[in-house]
């Protein structure tokens, strides 16, 4: 059950999007101003204040090598004393929803239709998919485009070494050492959103970000790689360099979007409530969600927060 809701949540991620539409990418565009490298060793933090209140806000990247080595010491620091780590909004499924899950995996499966009608496409998807399954080379045959793009991305980040999550889990781990209180911003029931999206992508959607999907898996994992190195090092520019389709392509799928709208929102009144507890608090946050245009920093910014780059 867990290989069948990692094929499904991943559909979040990767597939949607008909060519010829116009993508809307809300992260394209960054706040020039917050993208600054950092001063003290390690990844780049963030910060917002008041009179007697400092909430630390640490941006994680995407994928990471496996077991990537990183500078935690201001982590750790930062931690000592605090009295919340806040995490992110999630999105999730339980046991109760099984049945729901088995019954979408059924609506991902499908015929050969579509390669037929794109020979080139689907001679794409059989290098990508041998690649990664040299024992079952045939095996992506059974899927819908829909699934085929978050199951070739997932499979092919895995063979490289590349993990998502490995840096959060890490400083959930050393906030436990701590004795730091972990909070979660708000949980969401991710099946109403799974089931919108696997009833209303159509076709199209699924084969134009399949596509983009290829484009990514065929540049090579090295650019996650760099990117990685380069947000251990503080170094915030080259971090957010690292490939985007699974971003960009999310954005196109039918309530993904507006979900995009709720997690953030929540994220910017969990941030700007913690001010409200005197003291000093840690939080994390991926990295191009901070310092994007109306990203995180942004909207608290309108607010009137003080915001302080990884350079003050």
């Amino acid at each position: 059950m867990r290989a069948i809701w990692a094929a499904l949540a991943m559909s979040l991620t990767v597939a949607g999007g008909a060519a010829a539409q116009v993508m809307d990418d809300p992260e394209a565009n960054l706040v020039e101003a917050l993208v600054v490298s950092a001063k003290l060793p390690g990844p780049a933090w963030w910060r917002i204040s008041d009179a007697d209140t400092t909430v630390y806000i640490l941006g994680t990247p995407g994928s990471t090598p496996k077991g990537m080595a990183w500078d935690s010491s201001v982590v750790d620091r930062r931690l000592k004393g605090a009295f919340t780590l806040l995490t992110p909004p999630t999105l999730s499924a339980g046991v109760t929803d099984i049945p729901a899950l088995l019954l979408l995996r059924r609506k991902l499966k499908g015929d050969e239709a579509w390669a037929a009608a794109d020979p080139a496409l689907a001679a794409r998807v059989q290098r990508a998919w041998t690649a990664v399954e040299p024992k079952d080379p045939d095996g992506w045959r059974d899927w819908k485009p829909l699934a085929l793009g978050p199951l070739i991305a997932s499979k092919t980040n895995r063979k490289a070494g590349l993990e998502y999550g490995q840096v959060s889990r890490r400083i959930e781990k050393l906030a436990r050492k701590n004795r730091v209180k972990v909070q979660v911003v708000e949980r969401y029931k991710a099946m109403p959103l799974l089931k919108t999206v696997a009833r209303k992508t159509d076709d199209a959607a699924g084969l134009a970000c399949l596509t983009e999907t290829l484009d990514t898996v065929e540049q090579g994992q090295d650019r996650y790689r760099i990117a990685a190195q380069a947000w251990a090092e503080g170094q915030v520019r080259a971090a957010l360099a690292a490939p985007r389709s699974t971003d960009r392509c999310q954005y196109l799928l039918p309530g993904v979007a507006e979900m995009g709208q709720r997690l953030k929102a929540a994220e910017v009144e969990a941030l700007a409530d913690l001010l409200k507890t005197p003291g000093h608090a840690v939080a994390i946050y991926p990295i191009r969600g901070l310092v994007a245009q109306d990203g995180v920093l942004d909207e608290l910014r309108a607010r009137g927060i003080t915001v302080k780059t990884p350079g003050d």
